[in-house]
């Protein structure tokens, strides 16, 4: 299994950002060494939402469920902070409050119109090399849920595809998500 070797370097680059005097409602990541900034959009976040309740619904309510919680995954400088994350039961947080990548057991991501390449392709690879049992990517644009499983080599080896209006049950955990609510993104795409 891959180790993240540049936390201090992550540390750093973080504190810088707290610095700055970035508006409310945007998360930030650094995503292979860089700092990406996305706005949270009521689409993303009510899709967060029920997931998350899905989610409780189905695990109960103390799940160890995040959202926008900083992570480092393996790679080059990647403190990705998942839309959705599920992390161990019992998993314990270092001295600064994070949670080691290994402790995660499945992460979901919102696909925006600027996360679109990095949900997609630079996370879905990291994602897999960290052996995260389970990726979904949700894309409000298409109305399509992808769920990735069974990491292997780097690889996810399954992959399903649902729509949205349809309710499924994750591989790992086994957790039902209806996403009957979930909302479409109807903006008109960038010129």
């Amino acid at each position: 299994m891959a180790a993240v070797r540049d936390s201090a370097e992550l540390d750093a680059m973080f504190d810088e950002i707290e610095n700055l005097n970035l508006p409310a409602d945007y998360r930030v990541e650094i995503i292979e060494g860089e700092i990406v900034m996305n706005p949270q959009r009521k689409v993303h976040a009510r899709i967060i939402q029920l997931l998350t309740m899905s989610l409780a619904d189905t695990l109960g309510r103390n799940a160890n469920v995040l959202w926008d919680v900083r992570v480092d995954f393996p790679g080059h400088l990647n403190g990705f902070a998942p839309d959705v994350a599920l992390v161990k039961e019992g998993a314990e947080e270092d001295d600064a409050g994070n949670h080691d990548y290994r402790d995660v057991e499945f992460v979901a991501e919102v696909v925006s119109r600027g996360s679109r390449r990095a949900d997609y392709e630079a996370k879905l690879n990291v994602y897999a090399v960290a052996g995260v049992p389970t990726y979904l990517i949700v894309d409000p644009k298409s109305g399509l849920v992808h769920v990735h499983h069974d990491p292997r080599e780097g690889t996810y080896i399954d992959e399903v595809v649902y729509t949205f209006g349809s309710t499924f049950t994750l591989p790992h955990p086994k957790a039902a998500i209806d996403t009957s609510l979930w909302p479409r993104d109807r903006r008109a795409p960038r010129a």
